[in-house]
């Protein structure tokens, strides 16, 4: 009783010093998640109705097997899209949080000397990862309202649905529940795994970077874990256990098919050949090299987002039925992509400020910086744009449906237009941190002055 008590008092302080801090994290929130609650309420509305609906191999054949279409059903397959773009939010979300519970490392190690127990500092980051699990949820239940009645028209098309547009309110609920459980999974828990690691020693520093030392492949285990845990719940409550079985399946393989390849994207990144005669280059590979974390992210949202983007253009080029509903699906992945992209460009150039501000003063120009940016994030784009496309004209192929009415130069075509959309992706999503990079004095940076933080 005496520690709740310790624990109310302690909370709103601890929550207005966190906000007056890192007050971006909650403009991130909002851009990261959403976006993805927003298409998650949209998909489940249509899912809703199309449960009980018969379906032909036109609509959903070019994006699953027959076999396994069967067992997961249309309806399912729009939970799952829907579950993918909120998981892509989730993941810069978290990306974000780690970053800003490793600044405040000391601070939270000084809490745990005055005699914070670990239970409450738990409780605490648990507060703020609610927080900002209510904010993003609740702007991104609105957006999805609206984008359910934007999308309904083109849904209805596709899907065959009855006339009538309505909306049903287990699809929020749902929504909603499932948006604060993958925040508080991926930016809770490893939140406090980041927290809990200071020394309760004064006087030695705490380890920054704990995620080298930690290992990437724990992380990535846990983002898979964690999409399994909430592809089964949300299966089973939207589309029963058979088909919500058979979607945990599946969204298990695609998360470890997905994991594998962008951690061996990153590994190619590490080895790509550094001339000196091109330093622009050089300095663009060895950004990607250090900053392990928001690289493997980046390449995977690009991935996940490509390989998207070519099912939905493969199914409109080839189908029998108007495909303008899975654009607006490959729209929406594409959104939440170029938010991670924001989100991780942001951090890097957070951790990063003074390498960027030490350039300025040995004379490189803000164009220069600004090109190194846009390089790194371009390098990433096209890599992932080009193994996600690679991955949905693979799949598109195994499918089988609709490849004798498409050619080979339209498949082709479709995939380079695939790694445009990435790459497009990427350096949109990196204006915003390009902007703030033209306004920083290099003198503010070599003072470790944390200007994207406010």
């Amino acid at each position: 009783m005496n520690q709740m008590r310790r624990l109310l008092r302690l909370a709103p302080g601890f929550l207005a010093a966190s906000v007056r801090r890192d007050w971006p994290l909650a403009a991130l929130a909002l851009l990261c998640l959403a976006p993805g609650v927003a298409a998650l309420v949209a998909w489940l509305q249509i899912a809703w109705r199309v449960r009980d609906m018969s379906y032909s191999a036109a609509q959903f054949g070019w994006i699953l097997p027959p076999a396994l279409l069967s067992a997961v059903t249309p309806a399912g397959v729009l939970v799952g899209t829907g579950l993918v773009t909120l998981l892509v939010g989730c993941l810069g979300l978290s990306n974000a949080y780690l970053a800003s519970v490793e600044r405040r490392l000391d601070d939270l190690a000084l809490l745990l000397n005055l005699g914070l127990s670990r239970l409450e500092l738990t409780a605490l980051l648990l507060l703020e990862a609610m927080g900002l699990a209510l904010l993003g949820t609740a702007v991104g239940i609105l957006l999805g309202l609206g984008l359910s009645v934007v999308s309904w028209l083109p849904a209805r098309d596709y899907l065959g649905l009855e006339p009538g547009f309505r909306l049903s309110l287990e699809p929020f609920i749902i929504a909603a529940l499932t948006a604060l459980l993958a925040t508080l999974l991926f930016v809770g828990v490893t939140g406090i795994s980041t927290g809990l690691r200071p020394l309760t020693v004064m006087g030695h520093q705490p380890r920054k970077h704990w995620m080298r030392d930690w290992g990437q492949w724990r992380f990535s285990t846990l983002g898979i874990l964690f999409t399994a845990a909430l592809t089964a719940l949300l299966g089973i409550l939207a589309v029963g256990w058979r088909a919500g079985i058979a979607l945990t399946l599946l969204a298990l393989a695609l998360a470890l098919a997905l994991n594998a390849g962008s951690g061996l994207l990153t590994r190619f990144y590490w080895r790509l050949p550094a001339s000196d005669s091109r330093p622009l280059w050089a300095l663009a590979v060895q950004g990607l090299a250090r900053h392990r974390r928001q690289t493997t992210g980046l390449t995977l949202a690009m991935t996940a987002g490509a390989m998207g983007v070519g099912l939905a253009a493969l199914g409109w080029v080839g189908g029998d039925v108007p495909a303008t509903f899975p654009l607006w699906v490959a729209a929406m992945l594409l959104v939440a992509c170029a938010s991670l992209v924001l989100t991780a460009s942001a951090l890097a150039a957070l951790e990063r400020r003074q390498e960027l501000g030490l350039l300025a003063a040995l004379g490189a120009r803000r164009g220069r910086v600004r090109r190194l940016i846009l390089l790194e994030n371009g390098i990433v784009a096209v890599a992932g744009g080009a193994l996600g496309a690679a991955l949905a004209v693979v799949l598109w192929w195994l499918v089988g449906s609709g490849a004798a009415q498409i050619t080979g130069l339209a498949v082709v075509v479709i995939a380079l237009l695939d790694v445009l959309a990435a790459l497009a992706s990427a350096w949109i999503g990196a204006l915003p941190v390009l902007w703030l990079i033209s306004r920083q004095p290099p003198a503010a940076s070599l003072r470790d002055q944390p200007w994207l933080t406010g």
